[in-house]
């Protein structure tokens, strides 16, 4: 038998109920308070969760309502009766509902760290609307004025399941292109990364020239551009630009 011993002071009780599920551990999870917190693992699954009197869900919502204690790990230990057997972000976000809502750090666009994980869940019709504005790359903000909404993208937050969406800025070479007209032209791996960060098709780019002023500019796709800022003539004129010039490039807002 392997046993760990520690104090909850310098650990999240939830990210270490996480390493043992997904480590797929087997063996009961042990906090000692007045009254000893008990969680089963089967190959990572969660079996069986009891606090006191409390069983299930609602024991594992009173440890994290006040996460203190010494815990250990008891390695290949089964319980002889157990009541769940579920996988653990089921379990840890129906926990969660019954805390209060922590602030929501995020306030940006953000994406889904892992859609695979989030697509097992049970989701209503609702909900699932409110995870599709998320890929839209809806801000946060704006999605959590709805107080429903709120909840569950904190409790989506706090399990790492949302992460911010960062836009790339690229520094490109001006060059000149006669292929189009009144567009800017970007190689195609750039925008594609950008649509991916923010969830949408980027049709405008804001690039600051070595004076830092800001020109807002459509843009279009090249296949060859590379680390070039591909400009028609009349766009040069427009901005000011030379051939050569050094600029910072960004999905415009």
């Amino acid at each position: 038998m392997t046993r760990s011993t520690s104090s909850l002071e310098t650990f999240d009780f939830l990210e270490l109920l996480y390493m043992l599920s997904e480590s797929r551990r087997t063996g009961v999870l042990r906090v000692y308070r007045t009254q000893e917190f008990q969680a089963w693992l089967q190959e990572g699954r969660i079996r069986h969760l009891e606090f006191g009197y409390r069983r299930g869900v609602a024991a594992l919502a009173d440890l994290l309502a006040d996460p203190r204690g010494r815990f250990n790990f008891e390695e290949g230990q089964i319980h002889p009766d157990p009541h769940l057997d579920a996988e653990i972000d089921m379990v840890a976000m129906e926990a969660l509902a019954e805390l209060p809502v922590p602030e929501l750090l995020l306030q940006g666009p953000a994406r889904i760290g892992s859609p695979e994980r989030v697509a097992r869940m049970p989701w209503t019709l609702r909900q699932e609307g409110l995870l599709n504005e998320v890929e839209k790359g809806t801000p946060l903000r704006e999605l959590a004025r709805d107080p429903e909404a709120l909840q569950v993208l904190a409790r989506l937050a706090r399990l790492g399941l949302l992460v911010p969406r960062k836009s790339r800025v690229a520094r490109l070479t001006v060059a000149v292109t006669r292929q189009v007209k009144g567009v800017a032209v970007i190689d195609e791996t750039i925008l594609r990364r950008w649509r991916d960060d923010l969830g949408r098709h980027v049709s405008h780019i804001a690039l600051r020239d070595s004076q830092n002023s800001v020109h807002t500019l459509p843009v279009t796709v090249g296949t060859t551009a590379g680390t070039h800022l591909m400009l028609p003539p009349e766009l040069l004129v427009r901005t000011r630009l030379h051939v050569g010039d050094a600029v910072l490039v960004q999905p415009a807002s």
